[in-house]
Parts: structure tokens; C-alpha cells; sequence
């Protein structure tokens, strides 16, 4: 978004903001930015949300502002095409829009799970229950909560399934909090991102059941405070490039029980602020496995997760409900709820990133 249009929407969210009720958190300000090359703009929580509610999307750097970048380790070639597709068409029948279902009612049962609120916490602990729970018969998996002062109280949840061969990491990611225009407001967040946070979940589930022990270490993340400016994900990401770890690739699972609102039925591919290799395999994997078609389409800068690892010079791709411009209406407000979600919409996002963890985790060492 061009500076001039921030500008004017943050004049318009002072001047209605000058009527609110005054809240202490609502008043401290954050550093954002709406573009990976400038500098960003003090902003109040309060306005930060505004922006959110009138579509401007944005990274809150205001704790990385003084951090160096480093330079990550390359990864490893991608596959010209999917490999492993008699083991992965074995696996997709066992994705359940029932166990997503129910996964879905009791986060949206929370009134909210705004990072800040004690709602929100709770979410990420059903959240780590619930994986524990599906990895009880299997030791060789860690489930961990990723503590950040910069998302504190709630934490980002993160699942490993360890590479028998290799160290090198597949994620699959989502993230676990929700906002209202009013931040405190009734906000279920079926479709943001209950919809992404249950894929991954039945993801994980199926490939627990299956036994799979992947080659390449796999990664299910649940980013704390995603709405107020991809903090949960920025502290993973960084933590992950200062460690020189090695990731194959990322996929953010966002937004995914939403048709458009024309019902086009179709995977929007991201294409700003995402890896052009990554994508590349993200097309043949829905042509593989997904029974919908694929349409680019563009997000804006800081729309999602995805965007943490892009910065940090990782390859990431976003998988969307749409259309970029045909996506819920309902978010970020009290109806974004079962009742204008299509779960066997989602279906197909979980097919397309199991088939995104089996194909990079084996690539390279399965026929």
C-alpha cells in the first residue's frame, strides 16, 4: 500500500479515534511497516488495529528494529515435480472434515483468542493438548511451546516430527489467534484462522496415524499474534535464521473454509512476498492432489505468516481460500463462524499440505 494511502487512513483513525474510550494497551504505540523497504511508522495499538479492520496489512517490527539480518543457508533443491504420489493419494482419504469440525467449534468456543487475553492462551494450550494427545503413542515427537516477550502471554505452539536422515526442516504453519475491530470484542475467527489452525491439525493427525517417519525434520507451527502484526511468527523465523537452521520451505495455512464470494472454488497462489521456485511446486502439488484449480492472485505486504520467513530469506508459499479480493467478508468481526464456512473448502488445503510435508520431507532419499 503506497504511503499516501496509509497517511490518509491513519488521519481518519485519529479523528475517530479521538472519541474513544481510552484504554491504556489500545494507547502504546508500535513501529510498523506496509513494505519491506521502508522505514515504518509509529502507530497506537489502537490505530494498528483500525489498519487491520480497513484492509492495510503490515509487520510490527518494533522489537527487530535495531536487530542485523543474516544471511540463512540455502536450501536444498526442490523436486522438478511430486514424487510420492501412490503414498500421499494413500493418505488423503484418511483427512477428516469431522475431526476438523470439532477442532474448529472449541476454538471459536473461546470468546476470543486475541494474543493478550487470557482466551487467547488458553487456545494455544487446547491447541498443545490436542497434539499431544494425537502423538501419545509416539515418543520420537516434541510438541513445544514457543515462549516470545513479544507475543507474552499467549504462545506459539510447535510440533516436530525428527528427519531420519537429515536435519532440514518442512513447516507447515497457521496461527492460532484472532482479532475483533474492538480487539477485545467476540471474534470466534472460524475462517482466520480456525480454518488454517485445524488443516494443520488433521494434517499432523494423519501422518502421526500412518506412522510416517519423514527423512527431512517436519514442523507444524501455530503463531501466537499473527493479527497485530505477524509477531508470533517473526520471533520463530528470526530465532531460526540465527541459528543457521535449514528450511526446505514453509507453507502458511490461512484463511482456508471461504470459497470467495463469487463461489469461484479455487487455490489462490500467492505470489508477492512468496519464493517464485516454491510456488512453482505449489501448482503441480494442487494439480496433484487437490480436486479445485489454482488462479494467482496477490495478498499485500505482511498479509501473513508467510511473510516472517520471506524476510528472513526463506522460501514461503500461501496457499489462499480465493481470490485475494473474493475472500470473507466476516473476518475480524463476530460472524466469521460455521455458518459461512465450507469445510470441504478446507479439505483441500489439508490435502495440498500434506502433500507439500510428504514431498519435500522424502524428496531426495524415497523412489
Amino acid at each position: 500500500f503506497c504511503s499516501m494511502r496509509v497517511s490518509v487512513v491513519l488521519f481518519s483513525l485519529f479523528v475517530i479515534g479521538s472519541f474513544a474510550i481510552f484504554d491504556p494497551e489500545l494507547e502504546q504505540t508500535r513501529l510498523v511497516k506496509f513494505s519491506e523497504n521502508d522505514d515504518g511508522v509509529w502507530v497506537t495499538v489502537k490505530q494498528l488495529l483500525d489498519l487491520k479492520q480497513a484492509g492495510v496489512s503490515f509487520k510490527d517490527i518494533t522489537d527487530y528494529r535495531d536487530r542485523t539480518a543474516v544471511e540463512v543457508p540455502e536450501g536444498p533443491a526442490l523436486p522438478n515435480q511430486p514424487q510420492q504420489k501412490t503414498y500421499v493419494n494413500s493418505l488423503l482419504p484418511e483427512l477428516s472434515t469431522v475431526n476438523m469440525q470439532s477442532n474448529v467449534e472449541t476454538l471459536s468456543s473461546f470468546h476470543t483468542r486475541f494474543y493478550s487475553t487470557t482466551f487467547g492462551t488458553q487456545a494455544a494450550e487446547f491447541i498443545h493438548s490436542t497434539l499431544k494427545a494425537y502423538a501419545s503413542d509416539r515418543p520420537d515427537i516434541t510438541v513445544d511451546f514457543f515462549n516470545s516477550t513479544t507475543t507474552k502471554p499467549q504462545p506459539s505452539v510447535i510440533a516436530r516430527i525428527p528427519g531420519a536422515v537429515s536435519t532440514d526442516i518442512v513447516i507447515l504453519g497457521s496461527h492460532e489467534d484472532s482479532v475483533h475491530i474492538g480487539a477485545l470484542g467476540r471474534s470466534p475467527g472460524v475462517d482466520d484462522d480456525g480454518s488454517g489452525t485445524v488443516c494443520v491439525l488433521e494434517v499432523f493427525r494423519v501422518l502421526v496415524d500412518s506412522g510416517f517417519k519423514p527423512n527431512r525434520t517436519i514442523e507444524f507451527h501455530f503463531y501466537a499474534a499473527e493479527e497485530v502484526g505477524l509477531k508470533g511468527s517473526q520471533a520463530v523465523a528470526s530465532a531460526y535464521a540465527d541459528e543457521q537452521k535449514v528450511v526446505v520451505g514453509m507453507m502458511q495455512l490461512d484463511m482456508t473454509f471461504y470459497d470467495g464470494i463469487n463461489n469461484e472454488n479455487v487455490v489462490g497462489v500467492v505470489t508477492d512476498n512468496t519464493d517464485d521456485s516454491l510456488n512453482a511446486f505449489l501448482r503441480q502439488l494442487i494439480d496433484a492432489y487437490a480436486l479445485i484449480p489454482w488462479v494467482n492472485t496477490v495478498c499485500g505486504y505482511g498479509c501473513s505468516d508467510h511473510a516472517s520467513w520471506t524476510s528472513e530469506g526463506y522460501r514461503s508459499v500461501f496457499p489462499f481460500e480465493s481470490q485475494f479480493s473474493q475472500h470473507n467478508p466476516y473476518i475480524h468481526t463476530e460472524k466469521d463462524t460455521l455458518a459461512y464456512a465450507d469445510l470441504d473448502h478446507g479439505l483441500e488445503f489439508a490435502k495440498i499440505g500434506l502433500g507439500f510435508l510428504v514431498e519435500l520431507a522424502a524428496t531426495e532419499y524415497m523412489s
